[in-house]
């Protein structure tokens, strides 16, 4: 679906099921070389006269779709300093946004805090989303207004980046996965995904946009296609085979689980048959907690919960808190300082 497209309201989905019409998807994973070159990099802002410094929450979230809820779980990827375990927003009981990409921009030298994403997504839903019951069917999908809601703070930083970044025009510099449970529909997971344009207005000084996200449903799958796990994994050029392709391979570390736990047994074996919705969210959550860690470099964070349709959001392990940045932390680099810019080739 193109980023100016609007996603297709649930009803239409549900009816095009029936039909068996389905607009063929883009391919869900995908290998995104030039979008690290932004992300770990030091964006200089020449106008304000200051630093503008975007720290990526990267790692591997991973959604397991259950007979009674769904289980999620992420482990960060520590692939630079400052970098963040994916951030985690909850828009209301049964719904939850993942961050990934450029989700903590910090201004050095400004004494002003960072500006997380996790944390503004909240506030700009609440000040342009209408606080009324569920949108009827027949109406725009409300996934739309979150999507576009996440672009407020985007625009508040964006238009700093003067300089030319070496980014492809599909190449998404942030990603939000919808994870959720919606009344009437059932579970749920859409990935979507934010670009950034920019046009030379005069020497090296560039204009700086965000576009409006395009919208990918990941689950519940096109009919006939088998219910499985759902993994994404930021950035998407990360290294190493997804979870379930492991599971394919009876790698070592995870055939030792299935043979000593009985629930990641049980879990596994849904899995293999495309079945997971059959599982039990008790053994959905003991898998993806025992996997992740089998394959967690040590030292990384992760965080493990579930939403369930009768209570909710709980967690099982809560994602970490990001520490507050101290006035000293946000002086400006020292000369010479680590940089992950790319100069423009």
């Amino acid at each position: 679906m193109d980023a100016d497209q609007k996603p297709e309201t649930r009803k239409e989905k549900m009816e095009n099921r029936k039909e068996g019409k389905h607009r063929p998807r883009r391919a869900v994973f995908y290998f995104l070389f030039s979008i690290f070159a932004l992300l770990v990099a030091a964006l200089s802002a020449q106008e304000a006269g200051q630093e503008v410094v975007a720290n990526l929450s990267a790692g591997r979230v991973v959604i397991y779709v259950a007979k009674d809820g769904i289980a999620f779980a992420a482990n960060e990827s520590r692939v630079e300093a400052d970098s963040r375990p994916p951030l985690v927003a909850q828009l209301s009981s049964k719904r939850i946004a993942i961050l990934l990409g450029a989700a903590e921009w910090i201004r050095p030298g400004t004494g002003r805090p960072p500006m997380r994403l996790d944390v503004e997504l909240p506030r700009a839903i609440g000040q342009h989303v209408p606080a009324t019951p569920r949108l009827q069917q027949e109406q725009l999908s409300d996934l739309e207004p979150i999507g576009v809601a996440l672009m407020e703070p985007l625009r508040s930083v964006v238009p700093q980046l003067t300089r030319k970044i070496n980014i492809g025009a599909e190449d998404p510099f942030v990603e939000m996965l919808l994870v959720g449970i919606e009344e009437g529909y059932g579970p749920e997971v859409w990935l979507l995904k934010y670009r950034l344009v920019q046009e030379p207005l005069r020497g090296d000084y560039w204009q700086s946009r965000v576009l409006r996200p395009s919208y990918t449903q990941l689950y519940p799958p096109e009919k006939g296609q088998p219910r499985t796990l759902v993994e994404v994994r930021y950035p998407p050029e990360d290294p190493g085979p997804a979870l379930l392709e492991l599971l394919q391979q009876s790698d070592a570390r995870l055939t030792s689980l299935r043979t000593s736990n009985a629930q990641v047994a049980r879990a596994a074996e849904k899995l293999a048959k495309g079945e997971s919705h059959k599982a039990l969210l008790d053994d959905a959550v003991v898998f993806l907690r025992a996997s992740l860690d089998a394959i967690a470099v040590p030292g990384t964070q992760q965080f493990v919960g579930t939403i369930k349709e009768a209570r909710g959001l709980e967690w099982i392990l809560a994602p970490p808190a990001v520490p507050q940045r101290k006035a000293e932390d946000t002086k400006p680099r020292e000369p010479g300082a680590p940089t992950l810019r790319k100069p423009p080739q």
